[in-house]
């Protein structure tokens, strides 16, 4: 019965989508009055329809142009959903070249009095904007949202780089009921395709070779009295290779904890040209090695010229380094000295915008500008450093050779015993500590224009967190104590991060929330404004109604609000690894007075779990000395990163954490 019920809703989806009219403008009044989505119920919004055409037009003048076609018709569930009726389309410059968006169109559907309406989206909905002197964005903000819209919108977008075909996105954060792609590419340019191995779906692509011609008309004059002028014109046949994938409920990439970036496990369509062949002209061949992206970097990209300009600033590295003599020691003037000097413009870019002498005149630069100076400096100090080329995390993963699939570079630092990555970029962090977005799986140490090798951009050095708590009971079991926090590494950064600016009397309002009924005074901080440095905090804190006394027993979970109550992994399976961003030490030692008239009548017994034959542990131990008690729990994570097939031994792990910093400790009245 249960299977029939199946194949009957399954032919009833498919008979939905072969009636549906995916032509521009023709919603229906069943899609505006849908209320959710038939397969992802929890779904905010949903792609109703999504067409991505590529194809090149030739003209004479001109020659081949590079079209791009998007049309989307999306619907909105919910006010969640809203952000999904706004459209950010990107394209790029170079000098006098750039992309242009064409023939937008938008229309928001809603239903009023039991009638479809629409409203069109106007110009004062459309917004140019230039994010840098490279790329541009124009937003389309939809007109008239509600709970319930469906929005259209169709655009053109036109460019004269006809080698840099757009990734072709085919999966989105929310689910695409019908998906139809179309790659036409002319037999001239020849293109290798790359899927994401990083996703799980699979789309099967169609493959077909179609004719097409274009006209080329010359004049011819003859006669040598008079004039005679003809023109001619010819047709000239070529080949067009044509991609197609056609995909019906396609899911939303699922969120899930600890996900490095979960883009990075969207489904979607790379294209790497190989070699071009136009009528009358040689092969040019585009095919590139990891060395030859090198090559280019070094040289065409000017790292050769800024790492090797130093005049502007040897009077300054020589006064702050004047009897400095440890390497690590002039590393850290130099990497602070940049930092105070030249402030972040916020523009990523592994290339100097304004080069690395102006941005230290004026104090101001992109990432290429700040870091190529920071590499300067050091290799001036006699210190190994050089540049590495990085792609941030929502940039995605390069998957071949190409100086496009990089957006960032950092400094990397040879020391005796040790390799740092640097960025001057993050007033937060200290040597070896790379930001989030940066930290995305390798990056191409360039050491000159002829080598270069990757690097592991993940961290390695644990960081620490160490907490005591010493706790006694006052009067109606009021809870009396004091917490001492200590954290280094990523866990002091994060720290600063989060609380850097943040006044006295609304940080206390963040530490007392979720905390229960808490009162938190004689707070202290030390060494949260020295980077690289541990930063150590206490407060004292009384705490009701966290102990539950039934007749003469008392019952209470010692760890109180540092327990971990809930399990962070809830899902059955998992599809993408888990990443807790850094590896880490998480210690807390909680010291406690039985008060007078009391004895324990039960404790949880200790406890030592390892994960995965090391990959990581978790200790409860639990003492009883007399009328003094002590639980230490200590959860160390010795990776960063975790394959999808740990999945269920971590959720085991944390499990078994859960259950036992939740356990209760019991007390008996004497």
């Amino acid at each position: 019965m249960k299977s029939t019920i199946t194949l009957i809703l399954l032919f009833l989806t498919f008979q939905g989508i072969k009636a549906q009219d995916f032509r521009f403008g023709k919603v229906s009044k069943e899609e505006v009055m849908e209320k959710e989505h038939l397969k992802n119920p929890e779904a905010n919004a949903a792609v109703l329809f999504r067409e991505h055409k590529v194809s090149y037009k030739v003209s004479q003048h001109t020659g081949f142009t590079l079209v791009t076609e998007i049309h989307e018709r999306i619907k909105i569930y919910n006010k969640d959903g809203f952000d999904w009726a706004n459209k950010e389309i990107f394209y790029y410059q170079n000098g006098s070249e750039r992309e242009q968006v064409m023939g937008v169109k938008g229309y928001t559907y809603n239903l009023k009095d039991g009638k479809l309406v629409e409203e069109k989206l106007k110009k004062d909905g459309i917004f140019d904007e230039e994010v840098n002197k490279y790329r541009l964005k124009t937003t389309l903000a939809m007109p008239d949202v509600k709970e319930g819209s469906v929005v259209e919108y169709q655009y053109t977008l036109e460019s004269p780089f006809l080698i840099s075909i757009d990734e072709v996105p085919l999966q989105y954060m929310i689910p695409i009921n019908r998906l139809e792609a179309q790659v036409t590419i002319p037999e001239y340019l020849v293109f290798r395709k790359h899927f994401n191995l990083k996703s799980p779906l699979i789309f099967p692509i169609e493959e077909t070779v179609k004719r097409s011609s274009y006209s080329v008309t010359s004049k011819t004059r003859t006669g040598a009295r008079v004039m005679t002028t003809t023109m001619n014109t010819s047709k000239v046949d070529y080949k067009e290779n044509v991609y197609s994938i056609k995909k019906n409920d396609i899911p939303a990439l699922k969120d899930e904890a600890y996900v490095d970036y979960l883009k990075n496990y969207a489904a979607y369509l790379r294209w790497e040209l190989q070699h071009t062949q136009f009528p009358n002209s040689i092969v040019e061949n585009y095919t590139q090695t990891w060395e030859s992206v090198t090559k280019s970097v070094y040289t065409d990209g000017g790292y050769d010229k800024e790492l090797s300009r130093t005049g502007f600033f040897e009077k300054d590295v020589d006064a702050l380094l004047a009897g400095v003599q440890l390497p690590e020691k002039k590393a850290a003037a130099i990497f602070d000295h940049v930092r105070k000097q030249v402030k972040w413009n916020e523009y990523f870019g592994f290339l100097p915008e304004n080069g690395t002498r102006e941005a230290y005149k004026n104090g101001e630069g992109n990432v290429g500008d700040v870091n190529l100076l920071l590499t300067a400096m050091l290799k001036y100090a006699g210190l190994n450093a050089n540049p590495v080329l990085i792609s941030t995390q929502d940039n995605g993963v390069p998957l071949f050779p190409t100086r496009e699939g990089f957006n960032y570079v950092v400094a990397g630092l040879q020391l005796p015993g040790q390799f740092l990555l640097l960025d001057a970029t993050d007033a937060n962090a200290a040597l070896g500590e790379l930001p989030e977005r940066a930290r995305n799986w390798q990056g191409r140490l360039v050491t000159s224009a002829e080598t270069s090798a990757w690097v592991d951009l993940m961290p390695k050095n644990k960081s620490e967190s160490t907490s005591i708590m010493n706790l006694q009971f006052g009067d109606d079991f009021v809870i009396k104590g004091k917490l001492t926090d200590m954290y280094n590494g990523f866990y002091a950064k994060s720290f600063r991060e989060n609380y850097s600016g943040v006044n006295t009397e609304k940080y206390v309002e963040i530490l007392e929330k979720d905390k229960g009924n808490i009162a938190i005074s004689d707070l202290k901080t030390e060494n949260d404004k020295n980077i690289g440095q541990d930063i150590r905090q206490s407060f004292a804190f009384d705490l009701q109604d966290e102990v539950e006394v039934i007749s003469d027993r008392v019952y209470f979970q010692p760890l109180f609000f540092e327990a971990m109550d809930e399990n962070p992994f809830k899902a059955e399976e998992r599809q993408y690894p888990i990443s807790f961003n850094f590896p880490s030490k998480k210690e807390m030692t909680v010291n406690i007075m039985v008060p007078p008239g009391y004895e324990v009548e039960t404790l949880p017994e200790s406890l030592i779990v390892e994960l995965n034959g090391g990959a990581g542990s978790f200790k409860y131990l639990v003492h009883q000395n007399g009328q003094f008690l002590r639980v230490n729990t200590v959860i160390d994570m010795s990776t960063a990163f975790y394959l999808s097939t740990d999945y269920q031994a971590l959720k085991d792990f944390y499990g078994t954490i859960v259950d036992k910093q939740t356990e209760a400790i019991v007390l008996k009245k004497i």
